[in-house]
Order: C-alpha cells, then sequence, then structure tokens
C-alpha cells in the first residue's frame, strides 16, 4: 500500500515584528501586551469644559485616535475606549458664576445709568490694582487710567520681560485696553473680562442653583464635540460625566481612607496622606510607590499647586505633597452630601473613579497629553492603587507630546491661540491629520506654515496617483482593443510587484516601533513614487501597464488610509478619496453640465466645418485646448494628453484643477513680463549701441577728462596729468578707436538710422 509522504514544516524566511510602544511608565518602547486576549481597555482623560476646544486639544484627542484606530483596524484588536468628561471643576465654576452674574446685570440695567458708571470705574480700578505687580517696570502712577495708558504705551517695547515671569501678561494689556474703552464708550460688553470678577467678588455666593454650572459645562460638552467630529475623531464607546459618578466617589475616598492612606480635615475636605503611601507594604506584601511617572516631580509647589486649585494651600493639609480626593464647598459652588460634610470631588480623583467602574482595576491603556503627567496622573496612580491595594493600576500610559506654534507655546498673550474651528477654516480635517500623522505622536510637535505646506504636497502626491489610476482602470474597462495575447507582467511589473510586497512590510514594520506613522507615510509615498515610474516608463515607450498591479497599490493604499481615518469608511471600497457632491442629486443635475460640453462642441465644429475656412484645422485644435483648459476644469475633468494620441481621463476636485491653471498662468504671466524686460533691455542696448555708432572715430575721445593731448587722427597721446600713456593703455585706445571705425563705417553704409 501506498503511504503518503511526510511533510516538512516550512522555515520563516522572515520573523514578523511585534508591536512595541512607548511606556511613559517605563520611558522605554516596550512589548504590547493586553492582558486579556485580543481585548484591550483603554482610559483616556478628556476635556474640562468651559471653553472653546484648540489646537491642543486637537492634538492630544486627533492623536489618540489614530493610535485607536491602528490598534482596532490594523492590529485587530477589540479596543473598550473610555473618556470622561470634566464637568465639575474650579474653572467652570467660576466662569459659570461669572457668566451668569454678568447676564443678570445686563438685564438689571438695560440703559446707561450711575451704577454702570460707578462699577465700571470700581471694576476697572480693582483690575489695574491686581496687575502693577506684573508690570513694576512702569512707575506707579496713582491714577488708574494713566497707569494703565503708559502700560500699553510701553507694552510694545516690555511684553518680552513681563511674560518670563506671568504667562497671562498679554491678556492683561488687552484687557487694560478693553477697559479704557469701556470707560469711555460705557460698554459692558467691553468690560466684561474686568466687570465679572467684580460682580462675582460682591455677588459670588449667592449663585447656589446646580444648573447655572451644569448649562455651560453641557454648552461647551456639545462644542467640543462638534470639533471632534469635524476632526472625524471618533466618540468614546463608553463616555463618563464627573456630575454622574458622585456616589462612587464618595466610596471609592471611603475605601481609601479605610486603607490608612486619607484623612478628612476639619473644614469637610479629604486629603490623600502621600507620605503614608509612598514606601508602604500592602497587605499583598509589595511595596507602594509615589509620583511613578515623575518622581522627580513630587516636590515641586509650583506643579502641585497648580493641580489643587483653590485648595492649594487647604488648611488641615498634613504635607505640602499631600491632594484633594474632596473638597469642601464654599458659597457659590455646587455642593453634595458626603460622610465628611457638603462637597464635591477634587480634580484627580474623577478619572480612577470612573476609569475603575467601567473598565475594572487593572487597566491596559491611559492617555492624556504629556502636561498631565504630574500630578494628575502620578496622583491617579497613587489613589487608584491605594484604593484596590493593587501593584499596577495601569500597564501602559501613552503621553502625547507638547503643540507650539512656529516655535511658540500657543498662548492669548503671544495671540497665536488657535481653535480647531479657526484651524478647520484654513486646513481641511484631513490635511490636519497628515500633519499629525507626519510628527511622531509622543514628541513636542511645531504647527508651522512650513509643515503645513508639506502636508499639502503630501496630499497632493496621493490625490494625484489615484486619480491617475481610476482612469486608467477606466479607459482599460472602456477599451474596445483585441487582445494582444501577452501577459504583460514582465521584469517592471515583477519588479514593482516586489517593491509593493516589501512597502507592506515596512510599514508592518513601522507601525509596531509603537505606531510610528510618520516611517509608516514615508513608506506609502516611496511605493506611490514607484509605481509613478513604472507609468512614466510604460508611457514613454507607449507600452501596455499592467493595470492590476497598480490598482492594488491604490487600494492597499486606500485602506491604509481608511485605517488611519484619513479618509471616511464609507469610501472604503472606492479608490482614494471623494470630494464629490452629495449623491442625492438627480441625474439630470449631474449629466447635465457635461452634456452641454460635448453639445457646444459638436456646434462649434459643425460650424466651422460649414464656413470651410482654411485654417478650419487649427481652429478645431484650437478649441480643443480651449475646452481641456477651460471647460473641463470647472466640470472637475482632467485631460492629459498621451503619447498614444489617446487623452487620460481623470476626474479630479475642480479646486484642484483651478488652482493648477492659476499657477500655469501666473507662471505664463511671469514668462510674458521676464520676456517682455529682456526685449526692453535688448532695445535700450540696441539704441546705446547705435548712439555710440554714430559718433565720428576722432571725435571718440574728445571731452574726456582721462586725456590732454590726442594726434591727428584724434586718438590720446597723453593722459590727463600730461604724462604720455603707457604702450599697453595707448595699445587699448588705438583697438577702442578701430572698433568705432568699423562702427561708425556701418552705421552710415546704413543710411544713418534714427536714434
Amino acid at each position: 500500500m501506498e503511504t503518503q509522504s511526510a511533510w516538512t514544516v516550512p522555515n520563516k524566511a522572515t520573523n514578523e515584528p511585534v508591536l512595541h510602544v512607548y511606556n511613559s511608565l517605563s520611558r522605554s518602547k516596550v512589548p504590547f501586551v493586553p492582558t486579556h486576549g485580543r481585548t484591550v481597555t483603554w482610559y483616556n482623560c478628556g476635556p474640562t469644559v468651559y471653553d472653546s476646544s484648540h489646537m491642543g486639544h486637537a492634538r492630544n484627542y486627533l492623536t489618540q485616535d489614530i493610535i485607536r484606530r491602528i490598534l482596532r483596524d490594523y492590529f485587530s484588536y477589540d479596543v473598550k475606549f473610555v473618556m470622561n468628561i470634566t464637568d465639575v471643576d474650579d474653572k467652570i465654576i467660576l466662569k459659570a458664576r461669572h457668566s451668569y452674574l454678568l447676564n443678570k446685570y445686563k438685564q438689571d440695567n438695560p440703559h446707561l445709568n450711575d451704577t454702570i458708571r460707578h462699577d465700571l470705574a470700581s471694576s476697572f480700578a480693582a483690575f489695574v490694582d491686581k496687575v502693577r505687580p506684573v508690570f513694576s517696570s512702569i512707575p506707579n502712577n496713582p491714577s488708574h487710567t494713566e497707569y494703565a495708558q503708559s502700560v500699553i504705551q510701553h507694552s510694545e517695547s516690555n511684553l518680552g520681560t513681563w511674560l518670563a515671569t506671568e504667562p497671562k501678561a498679554g491678556m492683561y494689556v488687552q484687557t487694560l485696553r478693553d477697559g479704557l474703552e469701556a470707560l469711555s464708550t460705557h460698554s459692558i460688553d467691553k468690560a466684561q473680562d474686568i466687570l465679572s470678577p467684580y460682580l462675582d467678588k460682591r455677588h459670588g455666593e449667592s449663585v447656589t442653583d446646580p444648573a447655572i454650572f451644569r448649562s455651560l459645562a453641557a454648552y461647551w460638552e456639545n462644542e467640543f464635540f462638534k470639533d471632534m467630529s469635524a476632526l472625524n475623531v471618533e466618540k468614546p464607546n463608553t463616555l463618563t460625566r464627573v456630575s454622574e459618578y458622585v456616589p462612587e466617589i464618595i466610596t471609592f475616598v471611603e475605601r481609601i481612607i479605610g486603607n490608612g492612606y486619607a484623612y478628612a480635615t476639619s473644614d469637610g475636605s479629604v486629603y490623600f496622606d502621600t507620605k503614608a503611601f509612598d514606601g508602604s507594604k500592602s497587605r499583598n506584601g509589595f511595596e507602594h510607590t509615589y509620583a511613578k511617572l515623575q518622581p522627580w516631580s513630587k516636590g515641586i509647589k509650583e506643579l502641585i499647586d497648580e493641580g489643587e486649585g483653590s485648595l492649594s494651600s487647604g488648611a488641615g493639609k498634613r504635607n505640602t505633597s499631600d491632594f484633594a480626593l474632596w473638597k469642601a464647598s464654599k458659597p457659590g459652588e455646587p455642593s453634595w452630601k458626603s460622610p465628611w460634610g457638603e462637597g464635591r470631588p477634587g480634580w484627580h480623583i474623577e478619572c480612577s473613579v470612573m476609569a475603575s467602574e467601567v473598565l475594572g482595576h487593572n487597566i491596559d491603556i491611559h492617555s492624556g497629553g504629556v502636561d498631565l503627567k504630574f500630578p494628575h496622573h502620578d496622583n491617579e496612580i497613587a489613589q487608584s492603587e491605594a484604593c484596590h491595594d493593587c501593584p499596577e493600576w495601569i500597564n501602559y500610559f501613552l503621553h502625547t507630546g507638547h503643540l507650539h506654534i512656529e516655535g511658540q507655546k500657543m498662548s492669548k498673550s503671544l495671540k497665536n491661540f488657535i481653535t480647531i474651528e479657526e484651524a478647520l477654516h484654513k486646513y481641511s480635517a484631513r490635511q490636519l491629520r497628515l500633519a499629525f500623522m507626519l510628527q511622531l505622536w509622543n514628541t513636542p510637535m511645531d504647527f508651522k506654515e512650513s509643515a503645513m505646506t508639506e502636508v499639502k504636497n503630501y496630499e497632493s502626491m496621493l490625490s494625484n496617483y489615484f486619480n491617475n489610476v481610476k482612469a486608467i482602470i477606466r479607459e482599460r474597462n472602456d477599451s474596445t482593443a483585441a487582445w494582444d495575447g501577452r501577459h504583460h507582467y514582465d521584469a517592471l511589473e515583477k519588479d514593482l510587484d516586489k517593491k509593493f510586497t516589501a512597502a507592506k512590510e515596512g510599514v508592518r514594520v513601522a507601525l509596531c516601533d509603537s505606531f510610528n506613522t510618520p516611517a509608516a507615510l514615508q513608506v506609502m509615498a516611496g511605493l506611490i513614487s514607484d509605481a509613478n515610474v513604472y507609468m512614466a516608463q510604460q508611457r514613454a515607450s507607449n507600452s501596455v501597464m499592467n493595470v492590476d498591479v497598480l490598482e492594488s497599490i491604490a487600494k492597499y493604499t486606500t485602506k491604509m488610509l481608511s485605517i488611519y481615518g484619513i479618509i471616511p469608511s464609507s469610501q472604503l471600497l472606492e479608490i482614494g478619496w471623494s470630494d464629490s457632491q452629495s449623491s442625492s442629486q438627480n441625474t439630470e443635475e449631474v449629466v447635465m453640465p457635461y452634456v452641454k460640453v460635448l453639445s457646444n462642441l459638436r456646434d462649434r465644429v459643425r460650424q466651422i466645418s460649414i464656413e470651410g475656412k482654411e485654417d478650419g484645422l487649427k481652429e478645431i485644435l484650437k478649441l480643443c485646448d480651449k475646452i481641456r483648459d477651460e471647460e473641463c476644469v470647472d466640470l472637475g475633468v482632467a485631460l492629459d494628453d498621451q503619447n498614444s494620441g489617446k487623452a487620460l481621463v481623470k476626474l479630479v476636485n475642480p479646486n484642484e484643477l483651478r488652482a493648477a491653471r492659476a499657477e500655469k498662468d501666473r507662471q505664463a504671466t511671469l514668462k510674458a513680463e521676464r520676456s517682455k524686460a529682456a526685449k526692453e533691455q535688448a532695445e535700450l542696448k540696441r539704441i546705446e549701441k547705435l548712439k555710440k555708432s554714430s559718433i565720428k572715430p576722432e571725435d571718440l575721445f574728445k571731452g574726456s577728462t582721462e586725456f590732454s593731448k590726442f594726434d591727428e587722427q584724434g586718438i590720446p597721446t597723453h593722459d590727463s596729468s600730461g604724462e604720455e600713456l603707457s604702450k599697453k593703455r595707448r595699445k587699448n585706445v588705438i583697438k577702442d578707436f578701430e572698433i568705432q571705425v568699423k562702427a561708425y563705417k556701418e552705421y552710415t553704409d546704413a543710411g544713418s538710422p534714427p536714434v
């Protein structure tokens, strides 16, 4: 009986790269190992909603969105993405009170009166007194208006010095300008930045309705998600809000107190005891550590105070580094009942509680901006491990890098503060996403015009390739040419296909290297360049292209761009992206503009034929060029003339074609201007030469101050000082004389043309 031969296990020719991520907890790239197989639990610090979202927010949330998509759609993980909304916070409380009190003030004072005049003057004086220490270099004039005018006058030369010690100096200068205008015009709106704090100091404690604080947070939360939607940032799987988790927060704080790592103070606040926690032994025998992310920062008072807000120097704190888990509410603040009295959650505790409630006691990924490392994230880690009595609450911390604007920190003081809405007026969501992808996600990013030029070039390169491939596919599908009996998979096609395989491996290597999107995009650009070279070679030799290879590259590129969120998933079955109008247009609306161009072409060709002009063929060719360069452009149709005599038809965004046409016209205008200038220069030289040629040779040197004596022909013999010319100098003037003799003869032979 015949037996089947033994099968040999194949040897791996290439080792597949393993995903590594940069982990802030180790400050190195480490293997990514989710604790539950293909499921990844991820908590992302959400916004504190009290104002417009800016480009710093875009850097964080758009970057996290890109990484989330790569994990899910490229590496095929099931990502459970949770994000919070901070809707209880010092900034929200203060702004809500200010807005409420200012609106109420306007309602109570609909017309100009003595109260408004008095309050404007008093609030302006209070603000000036507040900022005097910032502008200490200015003479301390007792008059508030004169002092403010002096600050504004000297701000241009002194602002840099002031900003070094007070980041808000620029804003203060602008507020002084607005305040002076408000005093002269009695404008409440112009005075809002000085009048609101003044009203808050007098009436803030009377604001007690929780709806006032919630309505402000709800408004800005809605605006935030509008901005995220415009950037094509996906919503979280689960969204949590602080105001909805207060009972769970109270229970969490009670557990920490029970474990011996927190204490209540006499005013009703609760603080985390960093000294008791740091270095302590848990019930399971491991040692707790405080400030795992930035241990070198745990004693820096400025950072601690910034994280604590209104409780930076709370009564009853045992240690400077201790932080609030629960804050006793003051009059004019929202409050909830607790075992320690009326109060509200601290900032850091909210994330620990909400993340733990949704994702459990051990989480794969926690992310946020690099500025949150200390104290916010370090405090989260400490209080969570103190509550759960666990050694590692978070396995991987991903921190996105800072964003600067043209090399400077984004700041309203520097007038380089850009909201997401403002950025989207200048750049598309696709361009902003590409801009972030062309930078490493965890390094500082400089958002500048030159970088956006690079983005536009990359976008144009992709668009051109997609348009070319779609046109070639359309041409192949419409072709009625006979089968030529060849496979068209020769050396060039094999080489391109080999480069395609290498590029896919290169993209995987890049993404496994801690989501290195700049490297991945560079590999894809190289692949498209190889495909463009192949197309150019085939066109030059008038050879048949292997469309299948080109289409495969285009589909792969489209798929990767969809994974990154650059192309909406709804366009995944297409090649490239579509900027076309809504498909809701009816057939007549879509087709009629193209039919009109065709009909007009036919009418004009018929008319030329009927007239029977000798140069009719030239007119038809001019007509064809005009349709290509003008009418088709506005329809988004690009016609590329080829060596074969057939145009390659491409559908392109009309704005791109108009921009290309405008640039071509600009270059043509520049060329014409240069040609005109050259002709004018040549004419000037001709006239100058003509003028010189009209001089009789014997008069050439007369009138010159260089010479004092001449021979009988008018050639100089002595210089201006009476010295005889040297042999060399004499030789040169004789040569000039002979040239003039020849030029004068040509001039007279030509009949003395007018000069």
